[in-house]
């Protein structure tokens, strides 16, 4: 009985932080004009899960605080991260529209590549804010080591990629969650799943600039 109160109180007290989240990240995404607010709201939410996963959520900073903090320090970084990738799944997005349009062997042959594109847009853009919130490389340096990552450890990195997609798609089909969780359940399955993999070195603040993934 006891077991079962404690995960009771447990989940509610997870539900609700990721309400507060969700909601934060909401007053993010418009305070930036939702254009450039929405990704360094994301990152600020996957900050502030990376620490709840590390450090457990109990003496810590109020969430608010917590939040804006990241929010702030990550506002340009987390739009200089994420803009080319948005940039080319628009790209692979729009070539994928075009090719429904052709005809004959080379349209197949297109299609294909258009799908491979996208889907290795997809499972290394995927790793990119996770791995922001846990190293300080710059752009180049986080692509790189979300790249390694897939090569090295595929498993990981497709993993990764197969638990966020099924997530989305749940969320897509079940659409109840999302005005209550919004980003913050895909963002805490994704930056649970890295971190729990044990292939996070040392954490961002150290100089991890030039090491290697573990």
């Amino acid at each position: 009985m006891n077991r079962l109160l404690g995960w009771h109180t447990r989940s509610g007290d997870t539900a609700l932080r990721f309400l507060q989240l969700h909601l934060f990240w909401c007053a993010g995404a418009l305070a930036g004009g939702v254009v450039l607010g929405v990704l360094p709201a994301t990152a600020a939410v996957i900050a502030v899960v990376r620490r709840d996963l590390r450090d457990g959520t109990g003496d810590r900073e109020r969430v608010d605080r917590e939040f804006t903090t990241f929010y702030r320090s990550e506002f340009r970084s987390a739009n200089l991260v994420g803009g080319p990738l948005l940039l080319v799944a628009g790209v692979v997005a729009y070539d994928r529209y075009l090719v429904g349009f052709a005809a004959g062997p080379l349209a197949s042959v297109t299609s294909a590549l258009v799908w491979v594109l996208g889907a290795a847009t997809f499972v290394v853009g995927s790793l990119v804010l996770p791995l922001q919130a846990h190293y300080a490389d710059g752009v180049a340096g986080l692509y790189r080591r979300a790249a390694a990552l897939v090569v090295a450890r595929p498993l990981i990195g497709l993993g990764h990629a197969i638990v966020l997609g099924v997530v989305l798609c749940l969320c897509y089909q079940v659409p109840g969650p999302v005005p209550v969780f919004g980003v913050v359940l895909p963002a805490w399955v994704s930056f649970a799943w890295v971190w729990r993999s044990g292939v996070l070195g040392q954490p961002r603040g150290a100089a991890v600039t030039s090491s290697s993934l573990p």
